[in-house]
């Protein structure tokens, strides 16, 4: 081809038809642009097909990542109401000087638990490194940074501080008062008399039915975030 329009270039030279070349070489080079105009174009449509390629398969994996996160959340919720309802029994049992009984034994092993809340967050992680802007709707982009950097976050160190708590005042508490300890099945006070007399442990049980109750509350408004967030998700996917 370029040969082609070598040649017709010479004879057009050798002909002495100035007027006729030039006009061949205007052609020529709009031909050259509307050449290079439509590989930018075709370069720029494969560019979107890769970005919204890329933006597709990131949203399947962030519904992926929150509905595992849903499962934590739930599975999580389930031994906080265990240990609320420990807490209330145990409360019941000290407000109305009850006696004891071996099926308190479960309540005071449960009443210790706080569960960890460790969220999926690959999906996350790479939407980050990516940039957050490969989300073009702005709501959606909007609720999955602060479901992310600021309901987990807040969760987490929530959670967390709650366990260290637990751990620095109730473990010697445990170990000084209770004469078999299973925090997953059933702890045997060595004397309940005593136990039930313990400023520290009165403390921790009204503590734990104010602490589980706020826990359960905010679980809530972070699944309800999730459970948002997933459905803006799939209609973002019915544009695929």
């Amino acid at each position: 081809m370029i040969k082609f329009f070598r040649r017709i270039r010479q004879r057009l030279i050798t002909e002495n038809k100035l007027s006729k070349y030039l006009l061949y070489a205007v052609g020529e080079i709009l031909l050259v642009m509307i050449g290079i105009l439509l590989a930018l174009q075709v370069n720029t449509w494969n560019e979107k097909r890769k970005t919204e390629s890329t933006y597709f398969s990131m949203l399947e994996e962030l519904k992926f990542n929150l509905k595992s996160d849903i499962d934590d959340i739930e599975l999580n919720m389930g031994y906080h109401k265990q240990a609320y309802n420990s807490s209330k029994l145990i409360s019941n049992v000290l407000r109305y000087d009850l006696q004891y009984n071996d099926s308190l034994d479960s309540h005071f092993s449960s009443v210790l638990i706080v569960p960890l809340f460790v969220p999926t967050t690959t999906a996350y992680t790479k939407l980050k490194e990516t940039g957050t802007d490969l989300i073009k709707n702005d709501s959606l982009r909007y609720e999955i940074i602060g479901l992310y950097d600021r309901d987990y976050v807040f969760l987490k160190d929530w959670i967390g501080s709650e366990r260290k708590q637990m751990y620095n005042n109730m473990y010697d508490l445990y170990q000084s008062n209770f004469e078999s300890i299973d925090f997953m099945g059933s702890s045997h006070p060595s004397d309940f008399n005593d136990l039930i007399e313990n400023k520290s442990f009165i403390n921790y049980i009204n503590h734990k039915n104010y602490y589980s109750t706020f826990t359960l509350n905010l679980y809530k408004r972070v699944l309800d975030a999730i459970k948002t967030i997933l459905r803006m998700i799939d209609a973002e996917l019915l544009k695929n």
